[in-house]
């Protein structure tokens, strides 16, 4: 542990008074004005060194043995206790990452910031170089995975757009059959019959009484031609006749044109309510057959759109892998404090900001290709 990176506690030096600064965990000091060798054997004074100092060559122990989660506990209680001493973050970054060859642990990021702001920009180079291949190792199992998942985004996308497709014909077959569905004409018919039965009945009724009346008036003037010597008794009586038969037919016609009138006022409210139920259908069809249309029309567009990033996930696999993998090693790089001249490629960063766009609205089963999922091994 370096001098700098130690607390240290204030003590009087019996002698001359003098202010001597113990570093916590030791008992003895010389005094810097008279010389005088100071031993402190106070209560306490050592118990919580004694404990880190204990706990911290168990942890190196436990991380010598690889029973890696035994020692990250390890190092984490000594950090609690003592969170200046360096040693306690890099026992955590070596033990989430198994001597730096397990899977990617992005807090181990962070960790490692904490680590060099402790053991300073001289530190200890060999580890600093270690951990830098182990980001370089994770950044190309990064760059590895992007590739993979843009290939595998590819044939998603393939799948919704033949999804889509099918949905589109579902729904072309749906609005033929609205279209298809007739509308009622039972009462519109009826109603039609109706009409021509009363106008059958309008024109008997006024025929029939005008006949009636012209056989009567016949059957007068022959009555009276009768007396002056010319007789005509067969068409007076047959006039007659002729008259009560017209009379009795009228009179049937008469209740018939009332019936007809009943009749056609049923039916005209029949039609009338038909009429209401076919343009209430006509506008359930009209909506269904709109809905329907602007659902084709949005998923056209969406397969465009699918269409566009299935172009875009090819463009990001003819990206040179250099180039990717150089984006993810300056993503870990920066993430834990490391300095670099690491340069970005244009085309990377336009899918930077591609995807930072497609992340608002992510849609289930698409994989990022410029930010991987972390995982632990």
């Amino acid at each position: 542990m370096a001098d700098s990176d130690v607390k240290l506690r204030p003590v009087k030096c019996p002698s001359c008074g003098g202010s001597i600064e113990f570093p916590i965990g030791r008992n003895r000091a010389t005094c810097n004005f008279c010389g005088n060798e100071v031993l402190v054997d106070e209560a306490g004074w050592l118990g919580q060194m004694d404990e880190f100092e204990m706990k911290m060559k168990n942890a190196e122990c436990a991380l010598e043995n690889k029973e890696w989660d035994h020692a990250l506990r390890l190092f984490e209680s000594c950090r609690d206790i003592n969170e200046t001493d360096a040693r306690c973050f890099r026992g955590i970054i070596e033990s989430r990452t198994r001597k730096l060859t397990a899977g990617f642990d992005r807090e181990t990021e962070s960790i490692y910031r904490c680590y060099i702001n402790r053991v300073g920009p001289q530190g200890d180079p060999e580890f600093a170089e270690s951990y830098k291949g182990y980001l370089r190792k994770v950044a190309d199992n990064d760059a590895a995975t992007a590739k993979a998942n843009a290939r595998q985004n590819i044939e998603y996308f393939e799948r919704v757009i033949e999804s889509k497709k099918e949905r589109i014909q579902d729904q072309e077959k749906s609005i033929q059959e609205i279209k298809a569905k007739p509308s009622d004409e039972t009462a519109e018919k009826k109603y039609g019959t109706a009409k021509a039965g009363f106008a059958l009945s309008t024109v008997m009724l006024f025929l029939a009484p005008v006949i009636t009346v012209g056989l009567i008036v016949l059957a007068f003037v022959l009555l009276i031609r009768s007396f002056a010597g010319t007789v005509y008794l067969g068409g007076i009586i047959a006039s007659f006749t002729g008259a009560l038969i017209f009379a009795g037919i009228t009179r049937f016609v008469w209740k018939h044109y009332r019936n007809s009138i009943q009749t056609i006022k049923r039916r005209r409210v029949a039609k009338l309510q038909e009429d209401h139920v076919n343009d209430e259908r006509e506008k359930s069809k009209a909506q269904q057959t709109s809905s329907r249309t602007s659902d084709i029309e949005q998923t056209s567009k969406d397969i465009e759109e699918l269409k566009q990033a299935i172009v875009q996930q090819n463009e990001y696999l003819a990206i040179d892998r250099t180039l990717r993998l150089a984006y993810f090693e300056k993503m870990h790089f920066d993430a834990a404090g490391i300095s670099n001249s690491i340069e970005i490629d244009p085309a990377i960063q336009r899918f930077i900001e591609l995807e930072r766009n497609i992340n608002k609205s992510l849609k289930p089963g698409y994989k990022m290709l410029t930010k991987v999922n972390p995982s632990r091994s």
